[in-house]
């Protein structure tokens, strides 16, 4: 389709309505405009939870996201500049501004930057909302979100392992089908090797479910007489000896027709070969083993010979064209030449109704497990991503589907979709209905990425026939063109040489075309080679010896980095030059067999190399060492178990050790005594501190260690892993029994899930080894491309693809449709097959075009074809002589003569490490706690008994409790001065507690200046149902509703001076606070000890010193105590603690005296809370004050109660400061002091 216009700028040029294409070539900067462009759709027309954005990878969609925020914070801070600046100041800059983003939005609100700054502060704050990921994820919140629209209200988790249910459905489809089947077909299906395993026929499944829109074409049907079978076998093994021996004057040496046969038909003495031993091995061996020991795998080079023979007698082309035409014919009419003939020929036709009943059950498993897998996941409560977008799709296509749709497009009218070119024809339906229906497309704006040239994921359900669809769709609604023609990935002279040599053949197959590129403005540190900068960057290596081809390699990548070493090549870097490096380097191959030779040869050089691994961490010895460990834990008293784990890795012991442990009078009892105790472990504490504990005990860490090896950071990374993964399952299958069970069921089922995939090393540096599928996305600055003018051979694939023209049902339109049939190619039409051809070969021209552009700096391709007859690969468009590519930055490069020596880099100083000692003990990583939730280990009958005696009312706050002192004060309290209004009418509960708190936190305790705004604030923005009920609450008492605000602002204020004034310990008064002096908020986390809790010997310390609280539970499990102390603060002596308290005691302020504070301080345990945070002071002091001294430094605790405090000394407050022995011998209890308290 022709476009009269076509933009090169969508950063700047698109608007954010209709449809709209990009096509993205290799390493034009397609991240860097995807992110603007978010840029300016969140700044100009949407906010975050009204776009989509999708792309092909988790991890892709994580960096973008990562990259939109980015940008939208460096637009931010570019607007932020502005701000002072006038409209024309403004235009200026943007007129000089190079990044287009910038130019384009400077200009655009030049007259708006305060807008453009509170809008994009209001977006950066909402990012969260905006939904970055992949399609099937995206398919997922849909369903979720619109689950009553959609009619799809069931839950259903994603199944990690689809695969096995997979297995499971082609086991109950086989074994149907052999139950309908005769028995003797089955068996010389069986035979044939035609009917194997169910596992034979799991790639043919999952290439269906693939492309599940594709339509399946059913194989012919077939009639298979095995009764035919038997007698030809039967005629066969009636062959007598004499029979074809009568024949020896034609085969046998010196026979009188010996020389007649024709030498270019049997060769090597075959003819001989054939009556000698092919003919009475085959007869022997099917009188011996019966007809359907035929298809054994011993007579195939017998059935072999005699298919050639028989081939040449049906062609009468056994003979020379000299041989007397009587001597032919008494060969050719010779009754064990017709018996032959008769036979072989019904046997053939036999194997092709053999060939037709294997593709009739190779149909009928796809198409059933394609019906059956969603019913199987749904009775499993589970789906797949796959799933949920056919869900989706047939929600879409319902009778409401148009209603559906519309819901999802209001919600979301701006999509923009990463990647287009590998999404499936599913997928692309479920777009097209949402986002380009007829009826919306000008409402919303759909955004299509991709580059059709790096199509390279057919194996997984991409199909550039959807792509191409879609195309069609988008330009028959007016959509509009984009392409991005400047490459920054790679250096001027290698966008050059590759641009020229794609220009050669720009037609890659299925409507596939090569966009002309330039150089983009990206700057690179140029490559110094011998003086030169980037000197012909693209490289041919032409093999003397094709075998040989990973030693060449692994031998040109030593001599590379020897001319790093020796300064001759390098990079020219802003800061320094920096040589060439092995991380620099990735290898690409087609195929894992050449990444393999690269691998060993590299492995023998000693060059660092790495290679992404796809194995399971459940596959291999460690893993069988873990099960024996969980299984002597699990039955310590099975001596054979427990010398199993012995024998493991992980615990060190060799044969020979074990030998001597058993000689030894308690040597195996010990282990067993162990391992019982780590049992017993287990039931009370858990997995996690059981696995630890056990580790700690047998050195396990250590052991793994032990001997030099090269896999030894493998060993630990695999193990921490499996321990991971172990105590994550622990919480859904508790106990040893369970846990172990899972595991093992994890060993026998281990695949490809991405949670069980072995990470990634640290120290993974070196060269990189990927197949070229692996590296798309990637950069490299120089690549070696293995095997690049290969001849293509198409894989076996499970169906030939092919398409035809169909009427679409529900639109009229005529379009191309996929075909898949089963890959018997008898039984395919040629155009079908050609198509099919057709398809993979163009599918393997856009994999070299990936392959070719993943380099920044030099390209090294290693050809093969000394022959010069190669059309595929990097020959489809280099060509061969006398029309080879020529380019004045493409040079051909010599193979290398002997292997270069290993030169070393000269180390410099290399200054002493010292490591600290590995600590003895360690943190439980189990869980956190607080004064808050310590306070509820009281048991509930001593909390009822407290309330009972004090009508104790505990509400949300979590340390505030409000008492009737009527009760813990029967006595009568005489005309007491009652509180003020706002003291005793001011809510209860935690949100009132918190606004008191908030507002002491902000207010300055000198300049009061702010204290009405501020006070106003906190109640309008967070505190609004508190204020109403204060209003309430003032109407009711007094008479002149207007003056309320103010009123009751003034009456805060005053109570704020009121407790800021009221003296505290020595007189000291908090509005004598400089800002320097104290801090508000101050929180904290503090270690506690690697043991169990001891919570009964910090109520005994208590008890010693005369203070009695309730007792509390056991809290065996916490590892940190988390808190925040209101106030610290310096009275020029010492610092000390405040800890604010709205708590109710009573209308007058003789009910907060210093002994009923006391009283409610027991009851509310607040001793324990000042305790704590003493403790917590002193460990922050201890380390961050220089020369502390407790005795001197460290203060007490100043409990305010704010409701009774009236500036009167001793009124309305506690405040206690223990002994320095009380708050050390608390420290030692809560334990690890090494581990100091982080505050801020």
């Amino acid at each position: 389709m022709q476009h009269t216009q076509v933009s090169t700028q969508p950063i700047t040029d698109i608007q954010f309505n209709g449809l709209h294409w990009i096509e993205a070539s290799a390493g034009t900067g397609k991240t860097y405009t995807l992110s603007s462009l978010m840029v300016r759709i969140l700044l100009e027309k949407h906010l975050p939870n009204q776009v989509i954005a999708t792309t092909f990878t988790r991890k892709a969609a994580a960096e973008l996201k990562s990259r939109i925020r980015l940008r939208l914070q460096e637009t931010y801070k570019m607007f932020d500049t502005c701000r002072e600046l006038d409209e024309q100041q403004v235009l200026a800059l943007a007129q000089s501004e190079s990044d287009p983003l910038y130019a384009f939005v400077l200009k655009q609100f030049s007259t708006r930057i305060a807008y453009a700054c509170e809008r994009l502060k209001l977006v950066i704050d909402q990012l969260d909302e905006l939904f970055v990921g992949t399609l099937d994820s995206f398919s997922q919140k849909l369903l979720r979100e619109f689950s009553f629209e959609s009619g799809k209200i069931e839950v259903a988790n994603i199944s990690d392992d689809s695969r096995k249910y997979i297995v499971e459905l082609i086991h109950d489809v086989l074994r149907e089908w052999i139950q309908q089947q005769d028995q003797a077909l089955v068996d010389v299906l069986v035979s044939s090797k035609r009917l194997q395993g169910a596992s034979t026929f799991v790639d043919l499944v999952e290439q269906r479910l693939n492309f599940t829109s594709a339509e399946l074409v059913a194989p012919p049907t077939s009639s298979i007489d095995h009764q035919h079978f038997q007698t030809a076998i039967a005629s066969l093994s009636a062959l007598s000896q004499a029979q074809w021996q009568s024949l020896a004057e034609y085969y046998i040496e010196g026979g009188s027709y010996a020389t007649q046969f024709n030498g270019i038909k049997f060769k090597n003495g075959r003819f001989q070969r054939i009556f000698m031993q092919s003919l009475p091995q085959l007869v022997n061996h099917l009188q011996q083993l019966g007809a359907n020991s035929y298809f054994s795998a011993d007579l195939a080079e017998a059935k072999d010979d005699l298919s050639v023979l028989i081939k040449n007698v049906d062609a009468q082309q056994v003979f020379k064209k000299a041989t007397p035409v009587e001597v032919q014919n008494a060969f050719y009419q010779h009754p064990c030449i017709v018996t032959l003939q008769q036979v072989f020929n019904a046997l053939q036709q036999y194997e092709s109704g053999l060939d037709e009943v294997s593709m009739q059950l190779k149909f009928h498993i796809a198409a059933q497990v394609k019906i059956r897998l969603p019913q199987r996941l749904q009775q499993q409560g589970e789906t797949t991503f796959s799933e949920q977008i056919r869900s989706l799709a047939e929600a879409l296509n319902a009778e409401n589907g148009q209603d559906f749709a519309r819901f999802i497009h209001a919600r979301f009218p701006l999509i923009l979709v990463d990647e287009f070119q590998d999404t499936n024809q599913d997928q692309d339906d479920m777009l097209a209905r949402i986002w380009r229906h007829p009826s919306r497309v000008q409402q919303g704006c759909m955004i299509m990425v991709g580059d059709r040239k790096q199509a390279i994921y057919g194996f997984r359900g991409g199909d550039m026939l959807t792509f191409l669809k879609a195309h069609q769709d988008v330009f028959s609604q007016q959509g509009r063109l984009y392409n991005l023609i400047h490459n920054h990935r790679s250096v001027a002279p290698l966008v050059e040489v590759v641009d020229a040599l794609f220009q050669r053949q720009m037609d890659f197959g299925e409507e596939v075309y090569y966009t002309p590129v330039q150089a983009g403005s990206r700057p690179h540190p140029a490559l110094i080679d011998h003086g030169q900068e980037n000197p012909t960057p693209l490289r041919w290596i032409m093999l003397e010896d094709k075998e040989r081809e990973a030693e060449q390699v692994a031998w040109k990548i030593r001599d590379l980095l020897n001319q790093g070493i020796q300064g001759q090549l390098y990079f020219a870097e802003k800061t320094a030059n920096r040589a060439l490096q092995s991380d620099d380097i990735a290898v690409l191959s087609k195929n894992h067999h050449g990444l393999d030779q690269v691998q060993s040869a590299l492995e023998f050089l000693g060059i660092a190399y790495h290679r992404p691994a796809k194995k399971s961490v459940f596959i291999g010895s460690l893993a069988q060492d873990v099960a024996a460990l969980l299984a002597a834990i699990r039955q310590p008293h099975d001596e054979a178990k427990v010398r199993r784990a012995l024998l493991s890795r992980l615990l060190g012991f060799d044969v020979a050790k074990l030998r001597a442990l058993e000689q030894q009078t308690d040597g195996l009892s010990r282990y067993i005594a162990d391992f019982e105790q780590f049992r017993e472990m287990w039931l009370v504490q858990g997995f996690l501190a059981t696995w630890q504990a056990l580790f700690s005990h047998f050195h396990v860490w250590e052991n793994v260690v032990a001997q030099p090896s090269r896999d030894n950071e493998r060993v630990i990374v695999n193990l921490r892993h499996l321990s991971e993964l172990l105590s994550r399952h622990s919480r859904q299958h508790a106990g040893v029994h369970h846990l172990s069970q899972w595991y093992m069921q994890q060993l026998n089922e281990a695949g490809q899930r991405e949670w069980e995939l072995e990470r990634r090393l640290s120290n993974a540096a070196g060269v990189q080894l990927l197949t070229i599928h692996q590296s798309k996305g990637l950069e490299f600055k120089v690549v070696f491309l293995l095997g690049a003018d290969k001849k293509f051979q198409d894989a076996q694939s499970a169906f030939n693809f092919s398409s035809q023209q169909q009427q679409d049902p529900k639109t009229g339109q005529v379009q191309e449709q996929r075909i898949l049939a089963v890959n018997q190619k008898q039984y395919i039409s040629e155009q079908a097959l050609a198509q099919h051809q057709s398809r993979a070969l163009a599918e393997h021209h856009r994999l070299w075009y990936v392959a070719l552009t993943r380099a920044s700096y030099r390209v090294y391709a290693m050809l093969q074809d000394q022959k010069a007859q190669s059309t595929t690969g990097l020959a489809f468009w280099r060509g061969q002589l006398p029309e080879q590519f020529q380019h004045a930055y493409s040079q051909q490069e010599m193979c290398l003569t002997s292997r270069p020596p290993a030169l070393k880099i000269e180390q410099s100083q290399i200054l002493p490490l010292y490591a600290k000692q590995q600590p003895t003990q360690r943190f439980y990583p189990r869980g956190k706690t607080s004064f808050s939730a310590l306070a509820q280990h009281l048991s509930r009958q001593q909390i009822q008994d407290a309330m009972v005696a004090a009508e104790l009312q505990r509400l949300p706050a979590d340390d505030e409790v409000h008492v009737n002192v009527q009760l813990l004060h029967p006595e009568p309290v005489g005309h007491a001065e009652a509180l003020s209004w706002i003291q005793a009418q001011f809510p209860m509960g935690a949100l009132a507690g918190n606004c008191i708190h908030e507002l002491f936190e902000q207010i300055d305790f000198h300049d009061k200046s702010q204290w009405p705004l501020i006070i106003h604030r906190r109640f309008k923005n967070d505190y609004q149902s508190l204020w109403q009920a204060l209003v309430e609450k003032y109407n009711q008492t007094f008479t002149d509703p207007e003056s309320a605000e103010d009123e009751l602002i003034k009456w805060i204020m005053q109570w704020l001076e009121q407790v800021l004034a009221t003296p505290l310990d020595a007189g000291f008064q908090l509005n004598q606070l400089q800002p320097n002096t104290y801090l508000s908020e101050f929180p904290f986390y503090m270690a506690l000890a690697d043991q169990r809790f001891a919570v009964q010997r910090i109520h005994q310390l208590f008890t010693e010193y005369g203070i009695h609280m309730p007792r509390f539970n056991e809290a065996n499990a916490v590892r940190y105590l988390n808190g925040s102390i209101d106030l610290v603060f310096f009275d020029g002596q010492r610092y000390h603690i405040a800890d604010y308290k709205s708590n109710f005691l009573g209308t007058s302020y003789a009910d907060y005296t210093e002994e009923a504070i006391q009283h409610s301080m027991t009851y509310a345990s607040y001793w324990l809370q000042a305790a704590l945070y003493l403790v917590a002071l002193h460990r922050y002091l201890k380390v961050n004050l220089e020369d502390y001294q407790i005795e001197r430094d460290l203060g007490g605790a100043s409990y305010l109660y704010v409701r009774g405090m009236n500036t009167q000394p001793e009124q309305g407050y506690m405040y206690w400061q223990p002994e320095s022995e009380f708050i050390l011998r608390l420290d030692a209890i809560l334990g690890d002091q090494r581990a100091q308290c982080a505050g801020s």
